[in-house]
């Protein structure tokens, strides 16, 4: 219990000083950086559960089915074009650049592919242990540094200057400290939602504890059910439960000599999310949507991250939602049979890791 208690007065630490920094998604960001800071440099015993983790992905999980309603599945079935076509355009261009990295360093291309496509990162490795050639480490080390690159630089952007004039709002109300009053309806609506993600565990369903109440309570709101709103506070404890569960993500110590690798992973995130900003203007003008809603929906990180982000800068979540579930559809049955045919191919088997 004790490392557990360390892990959150930590994480509260941080979030609280990148809350007086004005920094974007302090909670989440300040949470992140401040137990990996303690982690790394200190001896104290830190430990937060992945229950603490689905617990904050319910929480967005029901924000996000709140965003829902009869118009907007209308808009997300009229997009599906468009989605099946970005969805495409970043796999190719991820294939592409894992390719350059296997050439710049050596690693067997398999391997730089399946950690380079922009799918979850349990749902990468996973498929990486169903397939032979494949070096887990470097898929960890690829899908990690590319969801902590957007998790940092994509809340910066929106926020910047550059993009600033688009914002709709400036999410401070999910920062605040105010004490929820206790409402016996969010309660019941509330633990139908942790059912739900319950439910989406047990068949198997693609990030169940997110997943699960997004489509539940989405379902109320489609149907036009009165869905009593969720707490600032309890939002404020999803990037905090998050943050924290992330900054353990952020321990390279097992890549070993590797460090050129890690820096060209890097230099081909952000090379990544480029081609997303591009994608994004492309897209901003085909439908009637911000830049903004765009360029998040289409940013390679988690649905959960990238739903936060949409919150605080007022983006329209069930767009958003809708380009990240369709594309961890895709990846979750397209891509493995894909791969597996590409790899019995003469390319792929030069250079394989050692």
């Amino acid at each position: 219990m004790y490392p557990i208690l360390s892990a959150l007065i930590a994480g509260i630490i941080g979030g609280a000083v990148f809350t007086l920094l004005h920094l974007p998604l302090s909670w989440l960001l300040g949470s992140m950086v401040s137990v990996f800071l303690i982690n790394k440099w200190t001896k104290l015993e830190l430990a937060w559960p992945s229950y603490f983790r689905d617990i904050g992905l319910v929480i967005v999980g029901y924000t996000i089915g709140q965003s829902f309603s009869k118009q907007t599945m209308i808009e997300i079935f009229t997009q599906l074009p468009s989605m099946l076509a970005t969805t495409v355009t970043l796999i190719v261009f991820s294939m592409i650049l894992a390719y350059i990295t296997s050439h710049m360093t050596g690693i067997g291309l398999p391997s730089t592919i399946t950690g380079s496509i922009p799918g979850g990162l349990s749902q990468m490795v996973a498929l990486g242990e169903e397939m032979r050639n494949i070096d887990l480490t470097v898929v960890t080390i690829l899908q990690v540094i590319r969801l902590l690159s957007v998790i940092f630089v994509v809340p910066f952007l929106v926020f910047s200057p550059l993009l600033a004039g688009e914002r709709a709002g400036t999410g401070t109300a999910a920062q605040s400290f105010e004490l929820p009053v206790i409402q016996w309806g969010f309660v019941l609506f509330f633990t139908i939602a942790v059912a739900a993600g319950i439910l989406a565990k047990k068949i198997h369903l693609p990030t169940p504890a997110l997943l699960g109440p997004i489509l539940v309570i989405g379902g109320f709101m489609v149907a036009e059910w009165p869905v009593p709103h969720m707490p600032g506070l309890l939002i404020i404890l999803a990037q905090l439960s998050l943050g924290i569960y992330f900054s353990f993500m952020m321990n390279f110590s097992s890549s070993g000599s590797m460090g050129k690798f890690i820096i060209w992973s890097l230099f081909t995130s952000l090379c990544l999310l480029l081609c997303c900003a591009g994608l994004s203007v492309l897209l901003s003008r085909w439908h009637d949507i911000s830049f903004l809603t765009a360029f998040i929906s289409l940013a390679p990180g988690g649905m959960a991250e990238m739903a936060l982000v949409g919150q605080a800068v007022d983006a329209d979540l069930s767009i958003i939602t809708g380009y990240h579930l369709f594309r961890i559809l895709f990846i979750l049955f397209v891509i493995p049979v894909m791969l597996k045919g590409l790899f019995k191919l003469s390319i792929f088997q030069k250079g394989k890791h050692n």
